[in-house]
């Protein structure tokens, strides 16, 4: 069986207790800007930064936040989140948020639109505001954000249109009114879907939303009911990136998404064989897993 003890998560433990000694922060590559998918096992926790901006999409589940996204954050030198985005209510996409909020400035938070209708939210946005974070909820329609040197554009879901009586939105279930957020570096994109599904997929593209990018975060973790080929064809990644564990319960990423992917020509980098992945936002994409050697039982 694997340890949940990743030599990955190690790294980023060990250069976080340096900085928390006091330790300058340490260097490494690909240097900003740069996307950052930790390995928080089954959920999602992805750190973008800017030459002068940090972007986190999603912050793993329960007990991540404190175990391996603050270590990551303070080994990277950020001691202030410009924007968290929780693309949904999951608990392993939002369940370190509480954490992460203790221990560092977290400027803004986006949520999905109708997230205030969700009872999974209600204690995480109570914790901000209290905070004192500025709180937004978006979805399509909504402007971008220019943060330093990077541009977040929301772009799903649709506004939340209620049932008297019951909590959430009507329609579509959660995942499928993830927020989709795309965020642009100055020389390249990277495009974050949550776990949207088939039907969310096709309902974005049907917005025609500008979902083109060079990086994209694998939809749900690289679920069979996600990354459908028109999916991937509009937004067209030399890169992907999934994270998921191996021998987890779920058979992630499904062979038939990888088979589409490398149909498509791109690059599948997976947080289970490889640990946390950092690829550049550069003119060139590239991918550094911090696993030297490859778990070889993950298929």
């Amino acid at each position: 069986m694997r340890s949940s003890a990743t030599p990955a998560r190690v790294f980023w433990a060990l250069i976080g207790a340096l900085t928390l000694a006091g330790v300058p922060p340490v260097s490494f590559a690909p240097v900003p800007p740069r996307a950052i998918v930790l390995d928080v096992g089954q959920g999602d926790a992805t750190l973008v930064q800017g030459r002068d901006a940090a972007i986190l999409v999603d912050a793993g589940g329960a007990g991540r936040g404190r175990a391996v996204v603050l270590p990551a954050l303070r080994a990277a030198g950020i001691r202030r989140i410009d924007l968290v985005v929780l693309t949904h209510a999951d608990l392993d996409h939002r369940g370190g948020f509480l954490e992460v909020l203790r221990g560092v400035e977290v400027e803004r938070l986006w949520v999905p639109l109708g997230a205030g209708f969700e009872p999974a939210f209600f204690p995480l946005l109570a914790a901000a505001r209290a905070a004192g974070t500025r709180v937004e909820e978006r979805g399509a329609g909504d402007r971008a954000l220019l943060v330093g040197d990077l541009l977040a554009v929301p772009l799903w879901p649709p506004p939340c249109e209620r049932t008297p009586g019951r909590p959430g939105c009507r329609g579509p279930g959660r995942n499928d009114r993830s927020l989709v957020v795309r965020i642009d570096a100055p020389s390249s994109r990277i495009l974050f879907p949550g776990d949207l599904e088939g039907p969310g997929e096709f309902a974005l593209l049907e917005s025609e939303a500008d979902v083109r990018a060079d990086v994209l975060r694998v939809p749900h973790h690289g679920s069979r009911s996600s990354s459908s080929r028109e999916f991937l064809e509009a937004v067209a990644p030399a890169i992907a990136l999934a994270s998921a564990p191996c021998l987890g319960r779920f058979e992630m990423p499904a062979p038939e998404v990888t088979q589409r992917l490398r149909a498509l020509g791109a690059v599948l980098s997976w947080t289970g064989p490889s640990g946390a992945l950092a690829v550049s936002l550069g003119p060139k994409p590239e991918v550094r897993a911090w696993r030297a050697a490859p778990l070889d039982f993950c298929g």
